[in-house]
Formats: structure tokens, sequence, C-alpha cells
């Protein structure tokens, strides 16, 4: 008989008690952020430029190349002296706004990478990346509700992003609606993208809801996926440990 999931972080405070797993820290560790200048190379993505010949915008568009580069290569400090140069030139680079929010997001500067992304939403209330990673941010603030409001928004411009839905997931695990989660995730899984860390959030769900075998169905899938992913490893611990109990 299925045990009846416990609400208001019962829920997750029974499962870091018995089994040493905090959903609330797995979902700040496992948010996908848009846009990422830590991604580029594996999306084969390139940054945003200015097209325009005027000699002012070609040197925005060449600062702007110089910080991303450096944001690439992990010189998030550097990097954000350089984005600063450019919104000297351009304060209403929208671009620029967020990936100065992704350096601080990086260097672990939540609340100031929050007030880039909530500029860069200022000047474009229906540009995604900064709403999305806004909510990533928050995230990390352990404000899961208010992350929540972000991803939502997101949604409400463009249903059906992977990158936001499982973030909403995420944030729903933290804060003990498991069931909520479980559509959030299999939506995910049903634009046909194969991912291993949807398959995780999936087994987490389980997890909490005490279908010990549904999760760890899941967990094959994720490692089969992902060999190596650190969330699914320590969670097959304990999926071991719930079935021993």
């Amino acid at each position: 008989m299925l045990k009846k999931p416990l609400q208001d972080f019962q829920g997750n405070e029974y499962l870091e008690r018995c089994f040493s797993v905090d959903f609330r820290t797995i979902a700040r560790d496992t948010c996908f952020i848009m846009s990422s200048v830590a991604t580029v190379k594996k999306h084969k993505s390139t940054p945003h430029v200015y097209t325009s010949n005027k000699l002012a915008d070609r040197r925005v568009g060449w600062i702007y190349y110089q910080a991303y580069t450096l944001a690439l290569s992990g010189k998030y400090l550097e990097s954000l002296g350089r984005f600063d140069e450019v919104l000297r030139l351009e304060p209403e680079y929208i671009h620029a706004w967020n990936q100065k929010g992704l350096c601080n997001y990086f260097l672990e500067r939540y609340s100031r990478a929050i007030s880039c992304f909530d500029k860069a939403s200022s000047l474009n209330s229906r540009y995604l990346e900064s709403l999305n990673n806004k909510g990533c941010a928050l995230q990390r603030l352990d404000e899961f509700g208010a992350a929540i409001d972000c991803f939502d928004k997101v949604e409400s411009i463009r249903a059906g992003l992977f990158e936001t839905l499982n973030n909403k997931a995420l944030s729903l695990i933290a804060l003990g609606d498991y069931t909520g989660a479980l559509t959030c995730v299999d939506r995910c899984i049903s634009t046909g993208l194969v991912k291993g860390a949807f398959y995780v959030v999936r087994s987490m769900c389980f997890l909490a809801l005490d279908q010990i075998g549904e999760g760890l169905y899941d967990l094959t899938i994720a490692l089969k996926l992902d060999p190596q992913n650190k969330h699914a490893l320590a969670l097959l611990e304990v999926f071991n440990r719930a079935a021993i109990a």
C-alpha cells in the first residue's frame, strides 16, 4: 500500500532524516540555465552581436564578444568588467544584461544576478532567458515559490520549453508537491528530448511517493543516458536503503 506523501516540507525532511537526501539541494544544483555562457560549446551557440556597420555599434559588438569569450573560459570577474563597458555604451543591450546576470550567477552573487535579469525583463517583458534565469537564481536562494512564478511567466509566453518545465518540477519537489512535479517532467519527456536529468527528477518524485520500483526504473534509464550523473548515483544508493527499510 502506498503511503500518502507528506506536505509542507515534511516529506522532504523525512527523506533527509531517513536517507540523507535533501531535495532542495538537488533542486538548486540541477536547474537548466538559458543562454548559459557555460554551455555554449556543447550547444554550438553563438553570442548575440550587432550587425550595424556604424563604428560605435561595431565597438559594442567587439567588446561584447570579448566579454562573452572570457565568460566562456570561466573568467567571470573579468567578463563582468567587459559587460559593464558594453552597457555603458549601450545601456539597453538586453543580451548583455542577461549575460552579466549569468556571470554573477556563476560567481554565486544571486541577488546581483536577479537585479540584472530584472533589468533585462524591464527592457523586454517577453524575454524568456531573463525570466527563466531569474527563477534559477531564486532557487539558489531557496525562494522556490517565487521561482515558480518566473517559470509560469515563461510558460505563458512560450509553452513547452523543457528547461522551464524541468526547473518548475524541481521547485515543486522542493515544496513537497511531487505529483505536480511529475506532471511537469512528463511534459519534458513528451517533447521527445531524451535527457538523463528528466529521469533523475522522476525518480526523486517516486522516492518521495514511496514508489520504489518506479523510481529505480527511471534511475536505470538516467544512468544509461548519463553514467556519471552524480545525483543519479547518489539516489541509487538512497533507493537501495529505502528498499531494505
